[in-house]
């Protein structure tokens, strides 16, 4: 008997060395400022909504993933990487007014300062400006594009483009053509920062 539980015991070891650790997940809480088309006088916001968000990350996208994604984009367009992103695993989520949407990219560059944090969802967060009178038409615009810069404490700002359309060119190779007339702001805090 003691030799079949010691037996069982090696097998349960070995199995649950094979099964990875899931970290937990980063949580960050964003204040989401959408100024409508319009409100904009003398470089100042004269009007706009807060809307509070929670971008939780899973996990970032491993290099093969992104590479995946920007190769598609690269030699097969916006459908193309459609393709590529909706095929790539889920990296975490954007709650924002009682709805959920899927990262399917996350990735984090280290700076000497802090952070940069890039998502793109699956699907678009919202048109702003879409249900104005005489508003351009939303198709084509099918995911959801934001970046955040964190200093070390966890704190930061950034932007958003809640429903937009990805286009390869730019210095970078991939431009970001945002349904908005501009971007949604952000400010951000990792839970738990002080």
């Amino acid at each position: 008997m003691t030799v079949r539980l010691a037996g069982f015991a090696m097998l349960l070891a070995s199995s649950l060395a094979a099964v990875p650790i899931q970290e937990p997940a980063e949580v960050l809480d964003i204040v989401a400022t959408i100024t409508p088309a319009g409100s904009a006088s003398g470089g100042r916001a004269s009007g706009g909504i807060t809307v509070p968000m929670v971008i939780t990350i899973d996990r970032y996208s491993p290099e093969r993933a992104r590479n995946s994604m920007t190769d598609a984009l690269k030699f097969r367009g916006y459908p193309g990487f459609l393709e590529a992103l909706r095929a790539a695993p889920r990296a975490g989520s954007v709650e924002a007014a009682g709805q959920s949407f899927v990262i399917r990219w996350a990735r984090q560059v280290d700076a000497a300062a802090g952070r940069t944090i890039s998502i793109v969802t699956d699907t678009p967060v919202y048109f702003v400006g879409g249900g104005r009178r005489g508003a351009k038409p939303t198709a084509g615009y099918e995911v959801a594009v934001a970046q955040l810069t964190l200093d070390k404490s966890g704190h930061g700002t950034g932007t958003m483009a809640a429903a937009a359309r990805v286009k390869p060119g730019g210095e970078t190779g991939v431009r970001i053509d945002d349904y908005a007339e501009t971007p949604v702001k952000l400010a951000a805090t990792v839970r738990g920062a002080k």
